[in-house]
């Protein structure tokens, strides 16, 4: 128990590393961030996710629990779409001005907070 108690509270501490981190008024300013991360290098933006890195120890740890298989798969996803997001706005430069003003607009405050409403919540279900 004591040790689930410290892996919940290390995945808590990381999702709110990654909240930090990415904390931006609008949905083009957290891109900008991320890709200075991915300018370095790809495996840096990678290591700026360090709760995607824990979840996959915790998958192989939990003897592949589907909980957090539902949690690497929506975190894999998150990641894949803010690399293709990266890739057309800022490499090709390939993007339409619907998405270009989308990304414009302010984030509701939920939105940012997504990762800690939903992630302890099915790393809870898996470990508990």
């Amino acid at each position: 128990m004591q040790t689930e108690l410290l892996l919940f509270i290390l995945f808590l501490l990381s999702e709110l590393f990654e909240l930090i981190w990415q904390k931006s008024a609008t949905l083009l300013a957290m891109m900008e961030k991320i890709y200075a991360y991915y300018q370095k290098s790809p495996y840096l933006l990678y290591m700026m996710h360090p709760s995607y890195i824990l979840s996959i120890y915790l998958f192989y740890l939990t003897h592949y629990n589907p909980w957090i298989l539902s949690i690497l798969i929506i975190k894999s996803i998150d990641i894949i779409i803010k690399i293709i997001f990266i890739q057309k706005l800022f490499i090709s430069q390939d993007i339409s001005d619907e998405i270009h003003v989308m990304l414009k607009q302010p984030l509701h405050p939920v939105m940012l907070t997504m990762g800690i409403m939903l992630y302890p919540y099915l790393l809870y279900m898996a470990l508990f």
